[in-house]
């Protein structure tokens, strides 16, 4: 090779001229700007001419253009050339990303840079311009599943080459209905208005961990509806969602005390089991817009031919939920039983008597509470039968009622019976039925009956007299115009009448007394009083008197020829009636009502007082039904008196201890 050089120096030396060679010089891209031993020869392609002035002369060749590396190269006199082709390779620049806030796949152009996700990435990129030398921009992205992805234009200009790339959750726009409309929407715990709801973007979190999507709620809830709720996610991109929101409703549970009472919700009879258990479901829709809920209202009740129990009304709710109810009916124990009564009244012409029917309440239950003396049922008589007062013979054989009959307020008929006292034997009618003959009393020999009676034609009732048997006719014993009531016959030598009085000039009734034989009585008291009774030692009378004040009855005492009488009960607040004597005068046993029973009820009861001791009265009979018109016996060990126990006006006795 030395010697090649130094054979072709010898050449050009004895030629006299250095050798030269002639190259078509081209750049790619082809409007690169070529520079010939540093001079600039403009774009390519160019032919030029080199000179080898030596050997070893050597020519640089260089093509420059923005975007891309400079392209350098050498030509020398061997090997020969005659075309040169410069390539040059695209800029490249090392950029530096980080992806938050989860690795991802990261890409530039849609071409990814990392086969796997990655947090963190530096790369050489080619970052280059276009044929106007314009820096051309690319995309670089981040991709991960369950986010949108994050991207951001870059380019040769950028003075920081670090780039952060925020993923960011799936967002879309939905809308929302509800059923019914008008409720409340709530997206978690942020409330998003009322439905429907059109145009909501929402986000879908992800959680890292799984790269799930988190869970979210959307809540509707309106005033009497049960809440409802949808799950919430990508959803394939789901945009339209509906909220059903629940009526509230609950199945309950009915325990029904008795098993077989009839039960009714809103009037329709439900069946429930031979237990006694019901179970029923119940809707509770809302009735207006405040959301105020329905309500059912459930009746129970049992009825059978001889017994009846209370019924229950109540009103069942939505009550938050509740789902037991328990009902125990409470058996009416007592029973209605209207009273028929003699009821005398005062107009222009003088006194009148009319029928007056009222209401009184009787227990089922006959019999004396567990502890107490066995009350016996005297007389059997007919469902329906109205009993007037009784009367006791003295010899305690026979007693005397009446029974009465008519309508409220006229038709009044009364007539006089008389039956063992123990019950035996058929009753005895006393006069023909055609007077109205009331307030029977025996005399104290026991051969007659006293009696008030208007059988002489007129409207005033007069006191007649009138054999046991039955036999004969009344005798007429009172006198004058007044109307007379409750007779009684003390057992003097000479026989007194006591009775009560009522004048057509006064609206008050006297006590009166009346020598039997004659026509002129006296008043016994100044007090006004009714149903007078004489003791049997004939030195007292006991009667009722009205407490003007408290519109109640008590009970006194005076003497048999009169003056101011004794107050023996004082209890304003209870009514006190019936007084009567025992056989040996020593104690009174009368009805009142100044006990009342567990439900603070009052009835009439029969009482009786120690004249030694007025003070501690006894309670003799407690059944819950009306005891009345009582009198003792012989002995003074039983009381016999009138009572609708049982549902039935009869007459019974019950033993004292």
């Amino acid at each position: 090779m030395l010697q090649k050089l130094l054979l072709l120096t010898l050449l050009m030396l004895a030629a006299g001229c250095a050798p030269t060679r002639t190259m078509t010089i081209t750049a790619n891209p082809s409007d690169a700007i070529l520079k010939i031993d540093d001079v600039d020869r403009g774009p390519s392609p160019i032919t030029q001419m080199f000179t080898f002035e030596q050997p070893n002369t050597v020519h640089r060749v260089t093509a420059s253009r923005a975007g891309y590396r400079d392209k350098l190269e050498v030509v020398t006199l061997d090997p020969p050339v005659y075309d040169l082709v410069l390539n040059l390779q695209p800029e490249t620049r090392r950029i530096n990303v980080r992806v938050e806030p989860a690795a991802a796949i990261i890409k530039l152009d849609g071409k990814p840079l990392s086969p796997d996700p990655v947090t963190v990435l530096s790369a050489e990129v080619e970052l280059g311009v276009d044929a106007r030398n314009l820096a051309i921009q690319h995309t670089l992205s981040a991709e991960r599943d369950n986010f949108q992805p994050a991207r951001r234009v870059i380019s040769r200009l950028d003075q920081d080459l670090a780039y952060v790339l925020k993923l960011e959750p799936m967002k879309k726009m939905i809308s929302i209905n509800t059923e019914p409309g008008g409720a409340e929407i709530f997206l978690d715990q942020t409330r998003l208005g009322v439905s429907p709801l059109t145009g909501v973007m929402v986000d879908l979190p992800v959680d890292l961990e799984t790269n799930e999507f988190e869970p979210r709620k959307l809540r509707a809830r309106k005033a009497g509806y049960e809440a409802g709720e949808v799950a919430l996610s990508w959803d394939e991109g789901r945009t339209d969602y509906r909220i059903d929101l629940g009526v509230k409703s609950k199945e309950a549970r009915l325990f029904i005390d008795p098993p077989d009472a009839t039960v009714k919700i809103d009037g329709t009879e439900i069946p429930n089991d031979a237990s006694g258990i019901l179970v029923h479901k119940f809707s509770f829709t809302p009735t207006n817009e405040r959301g105020d809920l329905k309500t059912y209202e459930v009746s129970i009740s049992k009825k059978k031919d001889d017994s009846e129990w209370e019924p229950q009304h109540f009103i069942l709710g939505w009550d938050d939920g509740r789902i037991e109810y328990r009902t125990a009916l409470k058996e009416i124990l007592t029973t209605g039983v209207k009273l028929l009564s003699p009821v005398f009244q005062r107009d222009n012409e003088g006194w009148k008597i009319i029928s007056e029917l009222a209401d009184t309440i009787a227990t089922k239950d006959s019999a004396e509470p567990i502890g107490r003396p066995r009350a016996k049922q005297i007389t059997q008589f007919p469902k329906g039968t109205q009993l007037g007062s009784l009367a006791l013979a003295p010899d305690g054989s026979k007693i005397a009622y009446t029974v009465l009959s008519g309508s409220s307020g006229q038709d009044l008929r009364s007539q006089i019976f008389v039956v063992n006292a123990d019950g035996s034997g058929d009753a005895r009618a006393i006069g023909d039925g055609k007077a109205i003959d009331l307030m029977p009393a025996f005399t104290p020999g026991g051969d007659q009956i006293v009696f008030s009676s208007n059988r002489d034609g007129n409207k005033r009732f007069k006191i007649y007299s009138i054999a046991t048997e039955g036999t004969g006719q009344p005798v007429q014993l009172s006198v004058g115009d007044t109307t007379d009531l409750w007779p009684v016959v003390d057992s003097d030598p000479m026989p007194r009448l006591f009775y009560q009085a009522m004048f057509s000039s006064r609206t008050d009734s006297r006590l009166q007394s009346l020598q039997i034989g004659t026509s002129s009585p006296a008043d016994l008291t100044s007090l006004s009083g009714t149903r007078p009774r004489v003791s049997p030692r004939n030195d007292a009378v006991v009667f009722c008197a009205l407490n003007n004040t408290t519109g109640r009855r008590e009970i006194y005492i005076a003497g048999d020829k009169g003056g101011t009488p004794r107050n023996l009960t004082k209890t304003p607040d209870a009514d006190e009636y019936d007084p009567s004597f025992s056989r040996d005068g020593s104690r009174i046993i009368f009805a009142s009502d100044r006990a009342a029973d567990d439900q603070g009820r009052r009835n009439y009861d029969i009482w009786m007082i120690d004249l030694a001791r007025p003070e501690t009265p006894i309670r003799l009979t407690r059944n819950g039904s009306l005891d009345d018109s009582p009198v003792l016996d012989v002995l003074g060990d039983g009381v016999y008196f009138r009572s609708n126990r049982g549902g039935q006006w009869q007459i019974w006795r019950v033993p004292i201890r």
